[in-house]
């Protein structure tokens, strides 16, 4: 027992006791190690996710692809050009004559065909850059239904990637829509040609004279061989408007110029006649570079290849 008097009769009153802080817990201190953890969680899942994202962004059929892009039926595609165009039946075998057909050799491409008479139309251009068929050798053979071969026609003019509608004609030719025919396209080399004999005097010199609306041509072989091109060429000016007459003998005084004495333009009431005689053993002859007339050939050609190429260019040739 405590006998303190003092001690007895002391009291505390406990709404003046303070608490004393001894220390204070900080949110903040806690919270920076949670935040670096899920900072590099979501870093490791960038970069690991990140390949696939870059794979799916690139594929047309996936779903990420789509939502951003579009389905690839509604993405608009360059316009094809006929350049680009794989889709071609191969034009060194016999295909048909058709609206349907559309086939190509080398650089060469034949599309659209269609028959009446002695006449093919059809849609022509170069699979890639200009071709002049002028200096190339190549032909479009025709054959009949029971295959066998009825004209080879002469491909001529120029060439680029646009279409170009062409007529191809040979008296060779006389189309009956009851029948179907083919055709394929050769590019001839010099032992192709089918041999021709011209007929020839004592000293080996013969001629084959070709014909063509208002052109006749002489060719002089000797011993098979070209020396001598007489080119006779008439324009009648009741055949042509006024405008198409000039043109033509405006085309023909330029020729005559630049082939010097050997060429002349002789004009009559009804038209002009042009005629040139070229020697082509004469050693001062040199073919203007000006004149280009593809059908002139160089000196020592071979008559089969004369011979053929007229023919396939609508020239009776005898």
């Amino acid at each position: 027992m405590n006998n303190n008097p003092e001690n007895q009769n002391t009291f505390e009153d406990q709404r003046s006791v303070h608490a004393e802080v001894i220390g204070e817990l900080r949110k903040d201190k806690i919270g920076k190690p949670i935040l670096v953890i899920e900072i590099a969680v979501l870093f490791a899942i960038v970069l690991v996710a990140l390949p696939f994202v870059n794979k799916m962004m690139n594929d047309e059929n996936s779903t990420l692809y789509k939502l951003i892009n579009g389905t690839p039926s509604n993405i608009v595609s360059p316009k094809p050009t006929p350049g680009v165009n794989n889709e071609f039946a191969d034009a060194s075998k016999p295909q048909p004559l058709s609206m349907s057909t559309r086939m190509k050799m080398e650089n060469v491409i034949m599309q659209n065909f269609t028959t009446s008479g002695n006449t093919i139309k059809c849609q022509m251009y170069s699979y890639n850059g200009v071709i002049n068929l002028d200096e190339k050798e190549y032909y479009l053979e025709v054959y009949s239904s029971s295959n066998q071969l009825l004209a080879a026609v002469k491909l001529t003019g120029s060439l680029d990637i646009d279409t170009k509608d062409v007529e191809l004609t040979s008296s060779k030719l006389n189309f009956n829509s009851e029948y179907t025919y083919s055709a394929k396209i050769v590019h001839m080399k010099d032992d192709d040609y089918p041999a021709v004999t011209i007929s020839s005097d004592e000293s080996g010199l013969g001629s084959l004279t070709c014909t063509l609306k208002n052109s006749t041509i002489e060719y002089v072989f000797k011993n098979n061989y070209l020396i001598r091109i007489n080119d006779t060429t008439t324009y009648d000016i009741a055949n042509y408007s006024d405008q198409e007459y000039l043109n033509f003998k405006r085309k023909y005084d330029d020729k005559a110029q630049a082939l010097g004495a050997i060429a002349s333009v002789a004009e009559a009431e009804n038209g002009f006649t042009f005629k040139a005689n070229i020697n082509l053993e004469d050693p001062a002859f040199k073919m203007p570079s000006t004149v280009k007339d593809y059908n002139y050939y160089a000196m020592d050609t071979e008559a089969k290849v004369v011979s053929y190429s007229q023919i396939g260019k609508g020239y009776d040739c005898k």
